[in-house]
């Protein structure tokens, strides 16, 4: 000890405490404090050794060495127990301790008095650090000489170590806090990134990132495997030099790699640190793990048991070129071992479930295909060549995404070709959405197309969702669109541009992916002649244009089509299935059909309702004239009753034609008495006559 005054010796103590109370960086702190008991004590060298709380592990928390210790030499954590510090922790006083007696005292298997003796250093003193009664470590200097140590000395070095043992303490606690902070930061980054990220590879390569901050990590792996030994997973990433995380190929370039990769997946099932030694032993047993090893210079390794339940196993490994594995290295990957685990375990259930639904798909698509190679467009009946060349047509817009413009008669059955468009799509599994602009007050169609926001006109009392958004991913089949308001056509061509809408009296753009079907009845070119349709709309719908022949340009189809709605309606009411009279079906196939094929269906189906007989009774039905006179009358002057006849059959189409726009309603607005003008109960009376059905209103 070099001569000290009491008086310096309290400055020195002052000087301490100032500085363990102003120093934040430890060290600096620890350097500054070293240099100062320097001028106090003899020694070459110093180092400060932690303790953990059970006293089981040493760790070298700082040093200022005027030697070089080997590369080899660990600095790291070691036992305590066996070791020359073990004698030492009950201490409360400054302990000397000779170097060349610690030697003959411990084995080989404590290497740093003998680094020590071969450096020149010949003793080491002792001076406990205790914060609350507890060891928390020593204060070391390490000397050339040995000399002896007064017990003045020693009081003094145990006085000067009481600031040095709260400096410890609070570097140790600051150190543990911040470490808490960063794996709470490391969880939360790991969680938000399995949350938010949808690719599985990109998922995982933002949690080698967040794991590398924290784990000294050059090599990443994630195993699924199945109990039967085949991967589910056996994705692996890689450190590169830029300090990023890249994926690499799964295989390595070795023979008979899938069977040592199942043989060395045993080691997830017992999970732990391997570095040095031990994992010298694992590259003996495991080939895979030698020959990463020797390519890439993998010196340790680490395993962390993701799940392991019936019918699948699951680890997390990460390993590294320098250093080696502790425990709390395990500690912190195994706090993001429940939310990595959860996003795996619903990647691969989703991943199974996708599997099933594209199988389910293809089994559903080819059992359409299949249906539809017997039943042909579903109810689209006939054979003839007009109609032959619509289905090629629509066969082959079916698959696109393109707008479709169906024109044709009412009654020529618009809308099951419109159908048949959707059912072949791809978008035939979403929804077919259908709306009548014809039967909706203009007030109503808005709302009914764009849905409107709650209050955003008087009774709209909750939000409503529009057509377009209920069809999203499917298709949208917008029946008598010549009867659109001309101030509801600009915004539907806007929907059709820009593919987005607004709902009424609401100011969020919504997006829709939706195909658009239109049909109508009208001459759409004479409408935008005359002013009464957008001309822009009109090219905008009319991509793809569609004309349905009406029943008189398809007369071979008309005995089909009567068969088809004889049995159709015998099954619905329950009524045996009766033949035509030829001279009837002749009769129904020289008809001219001004309500097509509706039209047909209705006399068929009160032909059905009124016979009693073997065949099919149509004498109350069909007139004996019609619309396509035979050669035997066709000189013969008429008479009254030829024309009372006709006026029947006037009378019946008018009828007919009515109930057919008022989807068989006779009374109530909009039915068919009030387009006719007449009484309900005049209608009925005339309907009865007629030997219509009394099915309708």
């Amino acid at each position: 000890m070099r001569k000290t005054s009491l008086q310096e010796s309290h400055k020195l103590m002052q000087y301490i405490s100032e500085a363990v109370g102003s120093i934040r960086d430890p060290q600096e702190l620890f350097r500054t404090l070293t240099d100062k008991l320097r001028l106090v004590f003899e020694f070459d060298s110093a180092a400060i050794i932690t303790v953990d709380r059970e006293m089981r592990y040493s760790n070298v928390f700082f040093e200022m060495l005027r030697f070089q210790l080997p590369d080899e030499f660990d600095r790291k954590k070691r036992l305590i127990a066996g070791s020359w510090l073990e004698p030492h922790l009950a201490d409360h006083t400054v302990s000397v301790i000779s170097i060349k007696e610690a030697l003959e005292r411990y084995s080989a298997d404590v290497p740093l008095p003998k680094i020590l003796y071969e450096l020149g250093m010949r003793q080491v003193a002792l001076s406990p650090l205790r914060t609350g009664g507890n060891v928390i470590g020593f204060l070391c200097f390490v000397s050339k000489d040995e000399k002896v140590w007064q017990e003045i000395e020693k009081e003094l070095l145990a006085t000067l170590s009481s600031p040095v043992a709260i400096a410890v303490s609070n570097a140790l606690a600051y150190e543990e806090l911040r470490q808490r902070e960063a794996q709470t930061a490391m969880q939360l980054a790991v969680n938000n990134a399995l949350l938010t990220i949808k690719d599985r590879h990109r998922m995982l390569l933002a949690v080698c990132e967040q794991i590398g901050k924290l784990v000294p990590c050059t090599f990443l792996g994630i195993r699924v495997m199945d109990d039967d030994g085949s991967y589910r997973l056996y994705d692996n990433f890689r450190r590169s030099e830029s300090g990023f995380f890249t994926q690499v190929e799964a295989t390595l370039d070795i023979e008979n790699f899938e069977e040592m990769a199942r043989q060395s997946f045993s080691l997830i099932a017992t999970p732990g640190c391997f570095s040095g030694e031990l994992f010298r032993e694992l590259c003996e047993k495991y080939r895979i793990l030698a020959y990463v090893k020797e390519k890439y210079g993998v010196c340790s390794f680490l395993t962390v048991s993701l799940w392991d339940i019936p019918g699948s196993r699951a680890g997390l490994i990460i390993s590294n070129t320098s250093g080696s594995y502790e425990e709390h290295d395990q500690t912190t990957l195994s706090l993001i071992v429940p939310q990595l685990s959860l996003a795996l375990q619903n990647y691969l259930a989703f991943d199974e479930i996708d599997k099933l639904r594209r199988k389910l798909e293809g089994e559903r698509t080819s059992l359409i295909e299949e249906i539809n190679a017997v039943h042909n467009f579903d109810e689209i009946i006939g054979n003839s060549s007009t109609l032959t060349t619509v289905l090629r047509r629509v066969s082959q817009v079916a698959p696109t995404d393109a707008t479709v413009l169906i024109q044709g008669e009412t009654g020529t059955g618009k809308e099951l070709f419109a159908r048949a468009l959707h059912n072949l799509s791809p978008r035939s599994k979403r929804a077919l959405i259908k709306i009548n602009c014809a039967t909706l007050p203009a007030s109503l169609i808005e709302s009914e197309l764009f849905g409107h926001e709650k209050g955003s006109f008087t009774g709209a009392t909750d939000r409503r969702i529009g057509k377009f958004e209920l069809a999203e991913g499917g298709t949208i089949f917008l029946d008598e669109i010549g009867e659109l308001p001309l101030e509801l056509q600009a915004k539907l061509l806007r929907v059709l541009q820009e593919r987005e809408l607004e709902r009424l009296g609401g100011k969020q753009v919504i997006k829709v992916d939706v195909r658009v079907i239109a049909a109508t009845n009208r001459d759409l070119c004479r409408e935008v002649a005359e002013g009464r349709f957008r001309e822009d709309l009109f090219f905008r719908l009319n991509v793809f244009p569609l004309a349905i022949p009406s029943l008189s340009e398809r007369r071979e189809d008309i005995a089909m089509l009567a068969a088809h709605f004889a049995a159709k309606c015998s099954r619905e009411f329950g009524k045996p299935l009766r033949p035509f009279k030829q001279s009837d079906m002749n009769r129904l196939v020289g008809r001219e059909w001004k309500g097509n094929i509706r039209e047909l269906a209705h006399l068929v189906e009160q032909a059905v309702i009124v016979s009693d007989g073997t065949t099919l009774d149509f004498s109350t039905i069909l007139s004996s004239s019609v619309a396509v006179p035979d050669r035997a009358s066709a000189g013969r002057s008429k008479t009254m009753g030829d024309f009372e006849q006709e006026v029947a059959v006037l009378e019946r189409e008018l009828i007919l034609d009515a109930l057919s726009r008022s989807k068989g309603r006779v009374s109530g607005a909009g039915g068919a008495a009030e387009q006719l003008a007449l009484n309900p109960k005049t209608l009925y009376s005339r309907m009865q006559k007629l030997g219509l059905s009394k099915r309708y209103g």
